[in-house]
């Protein structure tokens, strides 16, 4: 299966890359992704969608700014370490009161009266009283997303739907805080007579000005691209610098050769592996939190720095080795092994190096002139797996020790495959032995011809938005929409960082961080 269709079968499963920032990628689309990463069950799902029904009957453009929010404030809840599914729930349900509004002020876009005012406003309180009974903490989040503005309403509150500690009902009043300012941006972005048409700049200083109680925790938020300046439409102007860059960027490369070096595989291998984990990517560690004690950023970017040596050592051998290859994953140990370098603690994953090694073997023994495409370079790959030895496994099974005794899993076993010949033969037999979706998931990758990395390559070469967290991200959910969602997310961001790494290798000279 080519490296387009395994894409396109991805896409089956998932349509579009499921972004905020897309205008093109239909709404129930992002919101049916948001469901999917915070693991609702259909019950949790069909609950909440009930309550946006009518609001999808009476008036789209309502019903899609609901979810637009809900999505937007959850982003905001990951980037702020809060709970992501309680502000999805508020910003899904925060206009459900709506449904009661008459159709003619809600639609309405200018002329707006002090008579529309007064009704669209009781769209808090109706809402209330509809979710109250059955999502009871949205209900008293929702009461405060117009508390904040000038003429912020509803200035009577209903009594609490229960007793709380006085740390709760801050917590609410929070809440209801991050939630306006999502509505606040998304409502920035729709055409009407008070605003008119904003630019993405004019959406920043707005913002700004409207909520000027928030302007520290705003500002971050664009620096992070939680909120951006940009839509994918406007993306042509960002990624057509002016001539005077052009030349000076071309300079930086005048060094560059047209075939591969040793010392240029070193820099992809460490720039890709030390990037991967600063963009968002649900369930793992990224430049906004560490997902545990053991995960940490620093420990990542320490490792991928520290195995590039190992990995100059193999290419070397490789160099000099004119009639078989080498024993190569004795490197892949040694890789493995000096990742700990200058780290106190932190736990392993070998799989990154696991899945670069017989990529980056394949590109210097068969495509040291660039002349193969990706998907070539992957199938060669598997061709490297089938000439490796008894040695090779040896050597991988005791990378495989050492990565689960750094990580404290000394009673995890190693599997033997003791009939197995050479290293595919070795993945080969350990996924027919696989359980659990993990394992069938990481073996499959060597077996089955890397279609998840490959997925991710051609997910981060169609991207359209410019950032590099957004690319990260898009590869990610990607990968994530080809496999069983009890699939590790550490799996998922090791198939990242090799796609990152063949992005860099295929195209020295892209603009990968923007």
């Amino acid at each position: 299966m080519t490296i387009q269709a395994k894409f396109k079968k991805g896409e089956r499963r998932m349509n579009k890359f499921v972004n905020y920032l897309d205008p093109t990628v239909p709404v129930e689309e992002r919101l049916r992704w948001a469901f999917d990463e915070l693991r609702l069950s259909n019950d949790q799902r069909e609950g909440v969608v009930a309550f946006l029904h009518p609001l999808k009957v009476k008036d789209r453009a309502t019903y899609e700014h609901s979810i637009r929010v809900g999505l937007l404030a959850r982003r905001i809840a990951r980037f702020m370490h809060l709970d992501e599914r309680a502000l999805l729930y508020a910003g899904l349900l925060h206009d459900t009161g709506k449904c009661q509004t008459w159709l003619g002020t809600l639609q309405k876009t200018e002329g707006w009266t002090p008579a529309d005012t007064e009704e669209i406003k009781q769209h808090v309180l109706d809402g209330h009283r509809l979710i109250h009974g059955h999502f009871d903490f949205t209900a008293e989040v929702i009461l405060w997303h117009h508390r904040f503005q000038a003429g912020g309403y509803p200035k009577k509150m209903p009594a609490p739907l229960h007793e709380y500690s006085e740390g709760t009902k801050t917590m609410i009043a929070f809440y209801g805080r991050i939630l306006a300012l999502a509505d606040c941006f998304d409502a920035l972005h729709r055409v009407n007579d008070k605003f008119g048409a904003l630019t993405g700049e004019q959406v920043e200083e707005k913002m700004i000005a409207l909520n000027r109680d928030q302007r520290v925790l705003v500002e971050e938020l664009y620096n992070a691209g939680v909120l951006t300046t940009y839509v994918v439409s406007e993306e042509l102007a960002i990624l057509q610098p002016l001539d005077i860059h052009d030349q000076l960027y071309l300079q930086i490369w005048e060094r560059q050769q047209s075939a591969r070096t040793v010392d240029e595989t070193i820099r992809g291998i460490v720039l890709a592996t030390a990037l991967e984990p600063l963009s968002d990517k649900a369930g793992c560690t990224t430049r906004h939190r560490n997902l545990n004690r053991w995960q940490k950023l620093e420990y990542f970017i320490a490792a991928a720095i520290n195995i590039g040596d190992a990995f100059r050592d193999l290419l070397t051998a490789i160099g000099s080795s004119r009639r078989q290859m080498p024993t190569i994953y004795q490197y892949a140990l040694a890789a493995q092994k000096e990742s700990k370098r200058n780290r106190r603690g932190g736990r392993v994953n070998h799989g990154i190096i696991e899945l670069l090694l017989p990529v980056v073997v394949a590109q210097h023994v068969y495509d040291m002139e660039r002349q193969l495409t990706a998907e070539e370079v992957l199938t060669k790959a598997v061709e490297v797996l089938k000439q490796t030895s008894a040695d090779d496994i040896r050597y991988l099974r005791e990378m495989k020790r050492f990565a689960f005794d750094l990580s404290g899993y000394f009673d995890r076993p190693v599997p033997e495959c003791s009939t197995a010949h050479t290293v595919f033969e070795y993945y080969e037999q350990d996924l027919g032995t696989s359980t659990k979706q993990t394992g069938i998931a990481h073996n499959s990758e060597f077996v089955k011809g890397f279609p998840t990395v490959a997925a991710v390559y051609m997910a981060m070469c169609k991207c359209q938005l410019p950032e590099l967290n957004s690319k990260t991200e898009e590869a990610y959910q990607r990968a994530a929409a080809l496999h069983h969602g009890d699939v590790a997310s550490g799996f998922l961001a090791d198939c990242v960082a090799v796609g990152l790494y063949l992005q860099l290798s295929h195209n020295p000279k892209c603009k990968l961080v923007s």
